[in-house]
């Protein structure tokens, strides 16, 4: 178990992070890995190391060094212009200080519909920002592209909703995103879905509403 840190000669200013799980190791080293490299970020950071995804991410954050970092999980295919998709818009923004990430919609691949609680594949677009729709919900994907100097870490105690509560954080401290439009990337459910998760979703959703005094 370890930190990987791969370097990209004259690459996008990107830190790619991973939180690798052990089960889909053969996925990630075939199918995810090559797209990453295809999106020609600085950094590929891959964390196998023990602990659970949060912690994961937070100490592959410690390893980066670039100006932007980008939060993948290891069951995530980009298309190979997605961070320079990205990339662009965000530096779009750079006269803003209050814009601190980039998103995008996906297409959800479930690979059991007949386990699966999604039953089938399906396509979440993203919306333009609207802060009073992310405190109702979320509606941005942890996969989005964020300014370094901005990123608080993500709560090593939260069970689920990470992305959620990260991006009620920023908005807390005055940070908006801003939306990639017509770009999606591709998730692929691999195992049964949420219905094996212990943590029950009423209680995670509370969780977060009572943290942020929604």
């Amino acid at each position: 178990m370890s930190i990987s840190v791969d370097k990209i000669d004259d690459g996008l200013p990107i830190s790619v992070i991973v939180p690798l799980g052990e089960k889909r190791r053969d996925f990630f080293e075939n199918m995810v890995l090559p797209m990453l490299e295809a999106n020609n970020p600085m950094e590929i950071i891959v964390n196998d190391d023990i602990g659970g995804a949060q912690k994961k991410r937070n100490d592959g954050f410690f390893k980066s060094t670039q100006q932007y970092v980008f939060f993948c999980d290891d069951d995530i295919i980009l298309p190979a212009n997605y961070l320079q998709l990205l990339y662009n818009r965000l530096k779009l923004e750079h006269k803003s200080q209050r814009i601190g990430y980039s998103y995008t919609g996906y297409y959800g691949v479930v690979i059991h519909p007949d386990k699966h609680p999604l039953h089938g594949n399906f396509t979440t677009p993203s919306t333009p920002f609207d802060a009073n729709a992310l405190r109702r919900g979320n509606y941005i994907s942890t996969m989005s592209l964020i300014k370094r100097d901005v990123f608080p870490y993500f709560d090593e105690n939260i069970k689920r909703f990470q992305d959620w509560d990260l991006y009620l954080t920023l908005l807390e401290k005055g940070i908006h995103g801003v939306l990639t439009p017509n770009t999606f990337f591709w998730a692929y459910y691999l195992d049964d879905g949420i219905t094996s998760n212990s943590n029950d979703i009423s209680d995670a959703i509370m969780a977060i509403r009572t943290k942020h005094s929604l």
